[in-house]
């Protein structure tokens, strides 16, 4: 098998290289910029921008299997790099996995699609999409899983409408959560046929981070980081590796006739963390002390209105340090039955979070020491 693993540099992608490669299969990876890493890795690395169809075909040509990761996960008001990367994007995977001939298409989506502003404590697949998005990621997200997961069975084609969905810049805005895009009866018998399936990790972490755990500590140290709510909200999360895997295990699903084509997993941990127990065990990795200043979810909630407005009037390009999604997600609980993932994808985390954070502390403790 030959595959394609897009944002193949970035932290899960990387992960999935190796994961990929311990199982003999041949890897391309497609990014931006060359990265030193997959180059001693030896894998075939593909340059080019997700926006271009041209460039991701090129990326797809000769490959069985294509595992799209690349994503802009962020909380920045400007709507644009949302669109260009998870809709346009994905858009175009879909796209050229149908004009160049691929088999299979895993893609890598997020919880949040669903998530709603209150807590959801052991809720599965059948959970509808969110009632209100509460930012351009989560929005653009749950788009891409639709149409992702709406190409299944589609006969190899070079001119596929996507149900003549309009995705241009001008009309995605007005997308909201009644949008749903229904999956076609199609032939799952056919080999000419594309096969899909989307996963719903939550809170991806492990060694290597070098963007959402260093960016906690970092404001810990600098006295900018307050607990959201009352402190007992539960977290799904998952150890890096173990979604890797669970990427290898869809793929492997995806036959014909199967549960897995079409479908949608939740992949996690065993068992939910306590968010600020997991952030104080964070800091006590690189010794740092735990969170002791704290506000309410409604004050943070306030005040990620008022920013989330000022940074859009003002186009400020950074990202807010409060908005109403970061409220939800740090002060309420989000945790998921992944029964589905194990009976249908065989998935069972091998790495413990015990273990994990052992090998997460032991990267942390070396990258902070050069700082």
């Amino acid at each position: 098998m030959k595959a394609l693993v897009t944002g193949g540099s970035g932290f899960l992608g990387r992960y999935l290289v190796e994961r990929l490669l311990a199982d003999n299969v041949e890897v391309r990876t497609f990014c931006r910029r060359a990265s030193e890493p997959l180059r001693q890795l030896g894998v075939e690395q593909v340059l080019g921008d997700l926006r271009s169809f041209e460039d991701v075909a090129r990326a797809v040509a000769g490959c069985d299997a294509v595992f799209h990761v690349a994503a802009f996960p962020s909380v920045v008001m400007d709507p644009r790099p949302y669109y260009e990367t998870n809709i346009l994007g994905a858009r175009n995977v879909v796209a050229a996995c149908l004009a160049k001939k691929a088999r299979r298409l895993v893609y890598t989506s997020t919880q949040c699609v669903a998530n709603t502003i209150e807590s959801q404590e052991g809720v599965d697949e059948s959970t509808p999409y969110a009632p209100q998005f509460l930012a351009w990621y989560q929005m653009t997200k749950a788009i891409a899983e639709q149409f992702v997961r709406a190409a299944n069975y589609a006969p190899w084609t070079d001119d596929y409408d996507f149900g003549g969905l309009d995705l241009s810049p001008t009309r995605f805005r007005s997308l909201n959560t009644r949008f749903t895009i229904t999956q076609p009866k199609r032939d799952p018998t056919r080999e000419d046929a594309l096969m899909t399936v989307a996963l719903r990790p939550h809170l991806i972490w492990g060694p290597r981070d070098r963007h959402l755990i260093p960016r906690l500590i970092q404001r810990a140290r600098a006295g900018k980081l307050a607990r959201v709510g009352d402190g007992t909200n539960r977290l799904a999360t998952i150890y890096v590796a173990n979604c890797a895997d669970a990427h290898k295990l869809a793929c492997d699903a995806l036959v014909p006739c199967g549960p897995a084509p079409g479908s949608v997993y939740y992949v996690s941990q065993p068992e939910p963390i306590n968010c600020w127990k997991w952030i104080d065990d964070l800091l006590a990795l690189v010794d740092e002390p735990p969170v002791k200043k704290s506000i309410s979810f409604q004050t943070a909630w306030r005040l990620g209105i008022a920013l989330e407005k000022i940074y859009s009037i003002l186009r400020i390009k950074s990202e807010p340090t409060m908005t109403r999604f970061l409220a939800t997600q740090f002060a309420k609980s989000y945790w998921f039955d992944t029964s589905r993932a194990q009976r249908e994808l065989g998935f069972q985390p091998k790495i413990s979070t015990q273990e994990g954070m052992r090998l997460l502390g032991e990267d942390l403790r070396a990258h902070f020491a050069t700082q």
